[in-house]
């Protein structure tokens, strides 16, 4: 939005680094208004939930179904416009016997997934089948099989209802759950075939985990070969590795991803204990804390995968209750606090910024160039575009940016 105002621009004036008391409009100022235009442009977040669709998962499903409202409303609240898609996966890979199919239930002789983008049937009055998945080989060659609303965007008029559907996925998958691996499928192999056109260019990762047992992924020989083993803090911590390592999947998720250094954000849905969050589970033999009763094994991995990414990673407890306020917290993990603009202002210093919080109260941003000194005491830092990226503005201090904050960004001209 352009303003055309002496007063209010010789009152910016004042605050230019060459200009301590100014009358008159200095040597190098922006005397033209032309295609200084700028306004917020908005970020992109494609989000992978990988759902463990073994027995016990029942009850685990359709919490996380009763509460994906939550998760969605505190993306749309973002200040900073998130254009999200969601997808939705499970942890069937392969059985310890190296099956590779349903073996019963609505979906038998189906594939299991390895990371495939999956939908579910609905039923005549509008309710999901759990672990009816809509595959179908002839009609969706392309996608090897897989069909239906398995890409879901925020603008989707079917988003809510897709989504709780989607993560109905039943109860007849591998007791060998491998969520990691399966994200990794869904984010490698799986993009060129089944997950085509999931990730777009720029945007970036969240993975979002719901198991009631730790990760058991293993790509090579040697296998973990029974459920036991998995629970074996003996295999999970075996050197050499017996399991793909922890470490590994980290580097995976901060390296190249779809061709492209993301910015990835990791939640996790787990064996924890629902106070402070330790690893635990229901059984004393495996679990020195017993907290997380529902839990077939404690979430050591996941403890392990958060460590190593310690900045980017939420934990949540399998046990709650409700998963609300974890939804709503992982969804809210991802806010940003840097504001995309769909152009850059012909002088950074023209900007004028501001945010409005939800009580209505207006709070007035300064503004520093990114790498200026006293950049860490400005409220709003103007990054100017570089290497594909469009300009910025990074909020903090005064104006870090909450839940509900509105923004404005205007320009001040002369002229």
């Amino acid at each position: 939005m352009t303003h055309r105002i002496r007063n209010a621009f010789l009152a910016v004036l004042a605050g230019l680094p060459a200009c301590t008391s100014c009358d008159t409009v200095p040597s190098d100022a922006l005397l033209s208004c032309q295609a200084t235009q700028v306004l917020p442009s908005s970020v992109s977040t494609d989000i992978l939930f990988v759902i463990d669709d073994s027995g016990s998962m029942s009850e685990e499903q359709a919490n996380l179904a009763a509460n994906l409202d939550a998760f969605i409303d505190t993306l749309v609240a973002s200040p900073v416009q998130n254009n999200f898609r969601i997808g939705v996966t499970n942890t069937s890979v392969e059985e310890f016997t190296g099956g590779k199919s349903y073996t019963a239930g609505p979906s038998k002789n189906v594939p299991y997934p390895a990371g495939a983008l999956v939908a579910i049937k609905i039923d005549t009055s509008g309710n999901p089948i759990p672990g009816a998945f809509v595959f179908d080989s002839v009609l969706n060659p392309q996608t090897g099989g897989w069909g239906g609303n398995r890409i879901l965007d925020k603008g989707s008029v079917t988003l809510a209802a897709d989504f709780k559907a989607n993560v109905h996925d039943g109860l007849n998958g591998s007791g060998k759950e491998q969520p990691f691996r399966a994200a990794r499928l869904a984010l490698s192999d799986r993009l060129a075939d089944a997950n085509s056109g999931f990730l777009r260019d720029g945007a970036r990762l969240a993975i979002i985990f719901l198991t009631d047992e730790d990760d058991c992924s293993d790509s090579a020989a040697p296998l973990a070969t029974t459920n036991d083993s998995c629970h074996d803090k003996a295999v999970k911590n075996a050197n050499p590795p017996i399991l793909d390592t922890v470490d590994d999947f980290a580097a995976f998720l901060l390296g190249p991803v779809g061709g492209q250094i993301r910015d990835v954000a990791v939640g996790a849905i787990a064996g924890f204990d629902p106070n402070g969050l330790a690893p635990s589970c229901g059984d004393a033999a495996l679990c020195p804390d017993t907290a997380c009763s529902t839990a077939s094994d404690e979430a050591d991995r996941f403890a392990a995968l958060a460590a190593a990414l310690p900045t980017r990673m939420q934990l949540g407890s399998i046990c709650d209750a409700s998963f609300r306020n974890t939804l709503a917290r992982f969804a809210a993990s991802l806010t940003p606090n840097t504001m995309p603009l769909d152009r850059a202002p012909a002088d950074w210093r023209m900007l004028v910024v501001s945010v409005t919080k939800p009580t209505g109260a207006v709070v007035p941003c300064t503004v520093g160039l990114e790498g200026a000194a006293g950049q860490s005491t400005v409220d709003a830092i103007y990054s100017g575009p570089k290497l594909g990226r469009q300009a910025q503005n990074t909020f903090q201090n005064a104006c870090k940016l909450d839940l509900g904050d509105k923004i404005d960004v205007r320009v001040v001209c002369a002229g």
